[in-house]
């Protein structure tokens, strides 16, 4: 079965077809410290707010090396920035395959789903942002944020409820 994930980066990799091609054809040998380099590079065209460009390259990354979490956290950033949320939505649960416990990639989705105005989704990614911070102990800023979230859609479904 097809997933939104596999739909996102077919439709990629068939939009950008030079981008893997090209680094498959210069680079035939490809090992970690080239991946390395282009990892820099992306970071780089990212902080120049060249953001086709930066995604190109964490595109390429993602694909080369499926279990390097950071390439998949720097592609859905990238796409987020870009206001492509469903797509960084998208590549963001594959980072949160990789570690589930990761709660930048939580809150991050969360994020996602708040910008397409799907509360369910943020509900629950603003919930469990809030448990892997029990579980961790680590970014309490992201915890408190999800919490101040989640009161607020609470105090908001409490007033719709009233009013009728």
């Amino acid at each position: 079965m097809e997933t939104i994930f596999d739909q996102i980066l077919k439709e990629h990799l068939n939009a950008h077809p030079l981008a893997q091609r090209t680094f498959l054809e210069r680079f035939p040998n490809l090992d970690e410290s080239h991946l390395e380099a282009a990892y820099g590079i992306g970071h780089i065209l990212f902080k120049q707010k060249k953001y086709e460009d930066a995604e190109s390259i964490f595109y390429f990354l993602a694909t080369m090396n499926h279990f390097e979490q950071r390439y998949w956290k720097a592609l859905a950033v990238t796409l987020y920035v870009q206001r492509k949320y469903k797509a960084a939505l998208g590549i963001y649960l594959a980072a949160f395959f990789l570690d589930p416990m990761d709660i930048e990639v939580v809150s991050a989705m969360a994020d996602c789903c708040l910008s397409l105005e799907d509360r369910e989704g943020a509900k629950l990614f603003l919930e469990q942002t809030c448990e892997v911070f029990e579980e961790e102990g680590k970014r309490e800023d992201l915890a408190r944020r999800a919490r101040e979230f989640l009161h607020i859609m609470n105090r908001n479904l409490e007033e719709k409820n009233e009013k009728r």
